[in-house]
């Protein structure tokens, strides 16, 4: 009988024991909370970025376990010696370390090695030296390495999205970190984790564009060959399918490794395709040619006089040039021969209004509708600046700024049958059954600004980018780069420029390439950009799929 109520008078005081434990570790009083805190320690835990791929699902950008070694100073009673052992035992220099150390005192953490080698690694793990530890942390890389760089942009030392797409989604990649607090005894070891309000970290979503990598890769290439040979400051090249608004790729030169941060500069890394803006010249008049089709005030075969002289007064006075003489030529060969005068002669007709409509129509000083980080607006002047030289400088791509993007969107619409999509990024973003399209011209004004182009091609400035295996149609611009100083332009200073599309009866890609400031031996758009958008043409469209044609028996018409 004794037996039993001692037993049970065990068990009670046992229970009440536990009882008693979990409450003091679950809700502590007040003053052993104090006290119990300097026994707790809270160690971080970070949520892995998400992935960005390509449209095929290869890896851009993506988040690994890496590990940090770490010294803990104020534990460490002779930094001397500490250096001397973790220098020889992991092969760095004891000077440095030391150095490491010393510089604060008071801190619990400095940084000895940001990344530890797989054999460093396993070498720490060999040696017991107090103040010495390891600290996992998520490490950002970047799988091919400068392809695609500034469009990706950079992921600072915490893990924030600093620029380009990194900083765009970042909300997405970013995940929900989170921390877990633990109870260590005197020897620092860990003697409980994970109260009941821990909630573990959330990792970040993946972001799929669509960019092609092979494409990007195919681009990249060009454009860099292009800029070397003609010795160019800096160049530019987009690719992107008229029919949906998918960037496949963008490109810059020089090009920028995302994973070399540390002591690049803010040029390096800027996405020029959408934040730098330039006069485009030429190029600049297939839109306004369209446009006064569309609308009537011309027709490609009316006649306009360009005159034999190759020298034009308008009716305001203002004299005009052409490269060469072109006499009395159809309004069609107006652009096919790049005529100046024939333009400005149209331009009249059209008047400011008119124009400057055409120019918001094609999305030319107004956003893209690409929400890429730091995209320009471009400049169009508003209405009520446009003066009597307006209507024959625009014409030629003066008197106007814009950007690579705008450029490829705006030749989108005329590739796409009159309808522009709004440039997209991203291929797994909501509704892409149903890209967002816009009516800019008709379709039979669409088919003839494409023929036209395509006789640039054939017989005009162009007839460097015409291929054998597609028929490609285009125009080239070389433009002067304006003199912001003084005023006026530079005489030695242009921008080589050709923006094309292909299969000129069914185009399934847009190609747009802006080569800044190429060497005075060469710096004309048909010589310097052409041959490089024919060839990113042939291959992406090979590699695309799209059957070879006999294009040279096109005779320019759809």
């Amino acid at each position: 009988m004794f037996a039993r109520a001692f037993t049970w008078t065990v068990t009670a005081v046992m229970m009440l024991l536990i009882v008693r434990v979990v409450q003091l570790q679950i809700r502590p009083e007040a003053s052993l909370a104090a006290k119990l805190g300097m026994q707790r320690s809270q160690r971080p835990q970070p949520a892995r970025r998400g992935g960005i791929f390509d449209a095929r699902r290869r890896y851009l950008a993506v988040s690994q376990t890496a590990v940090r070694l770490f010294a803990d100073p104020k534990l460490i009673k002779d930094p001397p010696a500490f250096a001397q052992t973790v220098a020889d035992t992991l092969g760095y220099d004891a000077a440095t370390i030391e150095k490491v150390v010393t510089r604060r005192p008071d801190s619990h953490y400095v940084v000895i090695d940001p990344k530890l080698s797989e054999e460093r690694l396993a070498s720490v793990m060999t040696l017991n030296l107090k103040g010495l530890g390891t600290q996992r942390w998520v490490e950002r890389r970047y799988p091919q390495d400068h392809y695609a760089g500034q469009l990706l942009g950079t992921v600072g030392f915490d893990g924030q999205g600093l620029e380009g797409l990194e900083f765009l989604f970042q909300k997405e990649l970013a995940g929900r970190s989170s921390s877990v607090s633990y109870l260590r005894d005197v020897r620092r070891r860990p003697l409980q984790v994970a109260g009941p309000d821990y909630q573990p970290p959330t990792d970040g979503a993946d972001v799929q564009l669509s960019i092609d990598l092979v494409i990007q890769s195919i681009a990249e290439q060009v454009l860099a060959d292009r800029c070397r040979r003609f010795e160019a400051e800096h160049g530019q090249m987009i690719v992107m399918d008229p029919r949906t608004g998918y960037i496949l790729a963008m490109v810059n030169y020089p090009s920028f490794d995302p994973s070399q941060l540390e002591g690049s500069k803010p040029e390096q890394r800027r996405n020029r395709c959408v934040t730098d803006v330039f006069e485009p010249g030429s190029i600049f008049k297939p839109f306004v040619w369209a446009w006064a089709t569309e609308h009537g005030l011309a027709y490609p075969a009316e006649i306009i006089d360009c005159t034999t002289s190759g020298v034009h007064r308008t009716s305001r006075g203002r004299r005009l040039r052409d490269v060469r003489p072109h006499g009395r030529i159809t309004w069609q060969e107006v652009l096919v021969y790049s005529s100046n005068i024939g333009m400005s002669i149209v331009g009249e007709r059209m008047g400011a209004s008119t124009m400057f409509n055409g120019l918001c129509a094609f999305g030319f000083g107004g956003p893209s509708g690409s929400e890429l980080p730091g995209e320009s607006h471009g400049i169009v002047n508003p209405l009520d600046g446009w003066n009597h030289y307006s209507v024959t400088s625009v014409p030629m791509g003066q008197e106007v700024a814009v950007t690579a993007l705008q450029l490829v969107r705006a030749l989108c619409a005329i590739a796409n049958d009159g309808l522009m999509a709004t440039p997209t990024i991203r291929a797994d973003r909501d509704a892409m059954d149903d890209p967002i399209l816009m009516r800019v011209l008709s379709k039979a004004t669409a088919r003839l600004t494409r023929s036209a182009m395509r006789r640039v091609v054939i017989e005009g400035t162009g007839r460097k980018a015409n291929s054998n295996l597609y028929s490609i149609f285009g125009k080239t611009g070389t433009a002067q780069v304006p003199d912001l100083e003084n005023g006026g332009y530079h005489d030695d200073q242009y921008v080589a420029s050709f923006i094309a599309g292909a299969p000129v009866d069914d185009p399934r890609i847009v190609v747009g390439c802006f080569i800044h400031r190429p060497s005075k031996k060469s710096y004309y758009g048909g010589t310097v950009a052409a041959p490089g958008v024919m060839r990113v043409i042939e291959r992406s469209l090979v590699y695309l799929g799209v059957a070879p044609q006999r294009s040279h028996e096109n005779d320019g018409t759809i």
